[in-house]
């Protein structure tokens, strides 16, 4: 009996044993399984990441688009879930894939390495990336000696990135992708953009093997889109991807390495208001590599420009300038020129053109070429190129003498061909016109009588009244534009050479060392049409928010001189330019208002199939109506071969401008956008 007791109580305390085992087994299992599964399940790792803004638009001065955004798939790499920089087989492997499936697509990627491998399987630099060499041998890269070769640029590539394994032509590609990774710095706030604008049948592709690309992803961007990309290039600029050097005089006013910025034009010198305010997000990971997002700070559109440009008169400005270039071209050596139109009541520019000239659109993939081009297609030569006036400056001659009193409107002056006042100089006409009045010695643009004018005046009441109409100064403009010359005693003593008098009758007729740009001389005769009244010129009429709700820059129409001459004079120095435009070879016949020109033709010294040629640049002057005018304009051609030959771009611009004329609406209201 005791026996059995004794049994019993063990097999109990067996149970009580077994029991309290199971329940510590129990908690051990929920320990190690369900909550280790809660506690991976609620690891996360987080960044923050900036989020691009959208770019404002630009608008013409009507309210017509001229730029502005469109939606494109780009592929991208996700730090975060591509492979490590400890996993270079991986990675490899990822780059290769996704390089081949480009290829078979016939898709472009971003490739910004200076390294070609040409057809015979040699490895060169690319001869027109020598930022991209410096870079790729610097310290902040390859740490090579800057007179490293191509071969060992490559081979320090293939080291660093493991890629041995791999033929010639396919170990570049992926070391180019590496090079542009490494320079926009990809890092867990910084994805790297591998390529830009692709198919929807690429994407598809990707979207089809996504596992076989971890860390590969699509987005959609906003891209720069235009509804006339030949349009006002110079003016309205290129974006592009921001360089190192960019990114380092910008980071701390918000800029990542994968930003784009605003190069030239407009959208350089407004990338401030263009930009728009960069926005914020978390992203979290949880260990299963699932992600959320979520904004902290929301991004914000940039402002809307709107120009003083018009987008009907700037097409006419650059057909006309282009079609008589090319015309031209057949028979003279006339390769280039520039057309500038002003509305004279306020010095807003109408257009501006520079030809030859590019198309938005396609300057990323022809950039190389089109900065190799002997022709400057990219130079703004409405803003940035200098000429000798030639006789475009006669009527600010002519006003000189006047106001100072060397000349009045019945003093005739003869002209039988060459002027005899100095014994061992005796420059002459281009004809005999006899005796001639101010009026008339427009009209004829005789030389005598305006070699006489300058010497009566000398060198430096002419050059005052040179600054008075804006020669030699820079208009305002809110482009890079340059200054000028106005020659004097004080320009040739910086390049070491007297001043003589013949220098001074030379300055009379606009020869000599006098540079002005296009824009300063349509400023030049927009101040002739308002009669001394001479304001700061502008590209940019005003600026708004996004959603048109707040003006946040109106343009002023700022007087910057007042030249307060006799109303006599003024009739001389117009008559003579109405002469010109309604009697002389410049023909207007087909505009339907009188007038008013100049026209103006210098020699220039160029270099051409190894000769040193004599070339003649051709430029007018004009204003109209000529009773109450609104509208000047400025060309200049060179080698055009006379000043008259370049009047049917002015008379094409002015017809266009008259034709679409209507009677004047109703003033908006301010902050609206303009109809």
């Amino acid at each position: 009996m005791r026996r059995d007791g004794n049994q019993r109580r063990a097999r109990t305390v067996t149970i009580v044993i077994a029991a309290i085992l199971l329940v510590f087994l129990s908690r051990m299992i929920y320990i190690q399984a369900i909550q280790s599964r809660e506690a991976k399940q609620t690891a996360v790792s987080s960044v923050t990441v900036s989020v691009e803004a959208m770019r404002g638009e630009i608008r013409d001065r009507n309210g017509d688009l001229l730029v502005t955004n469109e939606q494109v798939r780009t592929v991208a790499l996700d730090f975060l879930r591509f492979p490590s920089g400890k996993q270079p087989e991986a990675r490899n492997e990822i780059l290769f894939s996704l390089l081949k499936l480009f290829r078979a697509h016939n898709e472009e990627w971003i490739d910004a390495l200076p390294i070609r491998v040409t057809q015979n399987g040699k490895l060169r630099f690319k001869s027109d990336k020598e930022n991209e060499i410096t870079y790729l041998k610097s310290k902040a890269f390859l740490h090579l000696n800057p007179y490293a070769t191509v071969e060992n640029c490559f081979d320090a590539l293939v080291d660093r990135y493991e890629l041995q394994d791999y033929d010639l032509a396919d170990a570049r590609d992926i070391a180019s992708v590496y090079y542009s990774m490494h320079k926009n710095g990809f890092n867990a706030g910084t994805p790297y953009t591998f390529a830009e604008d692709v198919s929807e049948k690429l994407v598809a592709s990707l979207k089809e093997r996504s596992d076989q690309y971890p860390g590969v992803d699509v987005k959609v961007q906003a891209k720069r889109s235009y509804v006339d990309s030949s349009l006002a290039p110079h003016i309205l600029g290129i974006v592009g991807a921001i360089s190192p050097d960019e990114y380092e005089a910008k980071k701390d006013e918000g800029y990542t390495r994968d930003d784009v910025i605003g190069k030239n034009g407009l959208e350089y010198s407004l990338e401030s208001y263009l930009r728009g305010t960069p926005g914020e997000k978390i992203i979290t990971t949880d260990a299963d590599g699932n992600t959320t997002e979520t904004y902290t700070v929301l991004p914000r559109q940039g402002d809307t420009v709107v120009l003083t440009i018009d987008k009907g008169i700037q097409k006419a400005a650059q057909n006309a300038l282009r079609r008589l270039i090319q015309v031209q071209q057949m028979s003279r050596n006339v390769t280039s020129g520039a057309v500038v139109v002003m509305d004279t009541r306020t010095n807003d520019v109408l257009a501006a053109a520079s030809y030859p000239t590019f198309d938005l659109d396609a300057y990323q993939k022809q950039a190389a070429k089109l900065n190799a081009d002997p022709a400057k297609p990219l130079w703004n030569r409405a803003l940035r190129s200098t000429y000798s006036p030639g006789s475009t400056i006669k009527p600010c001659v002519a006003m000189a003498g006047l106001e100072e009193g060397v000349i009045t409107k019945d003093t005739y002056i003869t002209c039988t061909g060459k002027y005899r006042y100095f014994s061992d100089y005796q420059p002459g006409c281009t004809g005999v016109h006899g005796g001639q009045n101010v009026v008339y010695a427009l009209y004829h643009s005789c030389n005598i009588f305006f070699y006489e004018t300058a010497r009566l005046l000398g060198i430096e009441k002419l050059n005052r009244y040179f600054t008075m109409f804006g020669l030699g100064e820079k208009t305002g403009v809110e482009l890079t534009e340059a200054e000028g010359v106005v020659d004097s005693y004080m320009y040739r003593t910086s390049r070491g050479e007297m001043w003589t008098p013949g220098l001074t009758i030379q300055a009379g007729i606009g020869h000599g060392d006098n540079r002005f740009t296009p824009i300063q001389l349509c400023t030049y005769v927009s101040t002739i049409a308002n009669r001394g009244i001479r304001y700061k010129a502008h590209l940019v009429r005003s600026i708004l928010t996004s959603d048109f709700s707040k003006t946040v820059y109106q343009a002023d129409h700022m007087v910057l001189s007042q030249a307060n001459f006799k109303a006599d004079n003024w009739d001389q120095v117009w008559k003579g330019m109405l002469y010109v435009g309604t009697r002389s070879y410049a023909d207007f016949s087909d505009v339907p208002v009188n007038v008013a020109a100049k026209t103006g033709t210098t020699t220039v010294e160029k270099w051409i199939d190894g000769y040193k040629v004599d070339t003649y640049n051709g430029l007018i002057l004009t204003f109209a109506p000529y009773e109450d005018p609104e509208i000047a304009i400025a060309v200049v051609i060179e080698g055009a071969g006379s000043g008259g030959s370049t009047a049917p771009v002015a008379s094409e611009i002015m017809q266009y401008y008259f034709s679409t004329k209507t009677t004047a609406e109703p003033a908006q209201e301010e902050g609206t956008l303009l109809r």
